[in-house]
């Protein structure tokens, strides 16, 4: 009898050292998977930022434009300030000579747009070398800049 509970504990072992060497490969190949994951994921994010700059008529004006893809989603930020003079008024913003949206001047002279196909909206597919040109209802030109 003594020779099979030895036999028994011999077996145990085995098993409670086989089951602890199963859950170290899983964990090992979880964590693996978790480290490779970043590399295999969607394509990083492509940015392009174009600085604007106010036209003769509205020197003071100031912003930037900013467009961004990543994995097939994208999202465009134009954004202006210091155009007090303007506040109230309603801008259309053209990129590439096609028209994106329009934003109104607060009071504080900021306006802002942004759109995301992410909501659903258009956004240019790229604007690499294109032209932001921001102008009054009357066409006057405010700010522009190139990406």
């Amino acid at each position: 009898m003594n020779a099979y509970v030895t036999q028994r504990r011999v077996i145990d072992g085995r098993i409670i050292v086989g089951a602890a060497m199963g859950l170290l490969l899983a964990a090992m190949l979880l964590a693996s998977l978790l480290i490779v994951q970043p590399a295999n994921a969607k394509s990083a994010a492509l940015i392009k930022k174009a600085p604007l700059s106010g036209s003769s008529a509205f020197p003071s004006v100031n912003g930037e434009a900013k467009w961004k893809s990543k994995g097939g989603e994208r999202e465009l930020e134009i954004q202006i300030e210091d155009a007090t003079k303007l506040a109230g008024k309603r801008l259309s913003v053209r990129i590439g000579g096609k028209l994106v949206g329009h934003m109104k001047v607060s009071a504080l002279g900021r306006a802002r747009l942004v759109k995301s196909t992410e909501a659903g909206q258009s956004v240019p597919a790229s604007v690499a070398g294109k032209t932001v040109k921001i102008s009054t209802g009357s066409g006057s030109l405010v700010a522009s800049g190139s990406f």
